[in-house]
């Protein structure tokens, strides 16, 4: 009996591509073309080194000084008293001043005595240049005594004896005529000669005199 030969196999049957990677490949070019391109990615500044954060301080330093020398320079300009108040100037008429051989005269408000002498008006500060005590005159001893220690003073303010280290102080004085025209001034601490047209003498007491010491 004859043997049967089996057939051959045959032979596998080829598959086709897959479309699945072109329709991919398809998909990923049109979303390419269609999206929008990416915004640049935004830079830092830089932060501030030291140098420029000292330098900086030391502008506004700077700028902060002048600021307080510009207002200093400007309270300094303006005057801080007006005319008639202490540490400004006391208007008071030329009679207002005794006679030479008369007792000085207290001005309470400008806070001196107005004195007369042969060499002409003084206005003494009304403070004992010891510590600061408010002395008096003395009629019978024809002299400026002060309470406290005993200082002693000659009617123009020149010290005689006591503790105090110097003779009075005094104030800066103007001569003034009728129309208000200066017509004399003294500006240290010595007796004012008055003119004859003086009507009006202007003490100043934010100009003090320092008296003379002693020593």
């Amino acid at each position: 009996m004859a043997e049967t030969t089996a057939p051959p196999p045959a032979a596998p049957t080829p598959k086709p591509a897959a479309p699945a990677a072109k329709t991919t490949a398809t998909k990923t070019a049109a979303a390419t073309k269609t999206a929008p391109a990416a915004a640049p990615t935004p830079v830092a500044p830089q932060g501030v080194t030291r140098r420029e954060f000292l330098y900086y301080v030391w502008g506004a330093s700077m700028a902060l000084f002048l600021a307080e020398t510009a207002g200093i320079s400007v309270l300094f300009a303006l005057p801080r008293f007006k005319e008639g108040q202490f540490g400004g100037k006391i208007a008071v008429s030329v009679t207002d001043f005794p006679k030479v051989s008369d007792a000085p005269v207290a001005n309470n408000l400008g806070k001196f005595w107005m004195v007369t002498t042969d060499k002409g008006l003084i206005a003494n500060y009304k403070v004992c240049t010891h510590l600061g005590c408010i002395y008096a005159w003395d009629g019978l001893a024809n002299r400026f005594a002060c309470p406290c220690h005993g200082s002693q003073f000659q009617k123009d303010g020149t010290y005689i004896a006591g503790p105090a280290p110097r003779s009075l102080d005094t104030f800066a004085l103007e001569a003034f005529d009728q129309a208000g025209n200066p017509v004399g001034q003294s500006a240290d601490g010595s007796p004012l000669a008055v003119p004859a047209n003086a009507v009006t003498i202007k003490v100043n007491t934010g100009l003090k005199i320092t008296g003379k010491s002693h020593f």
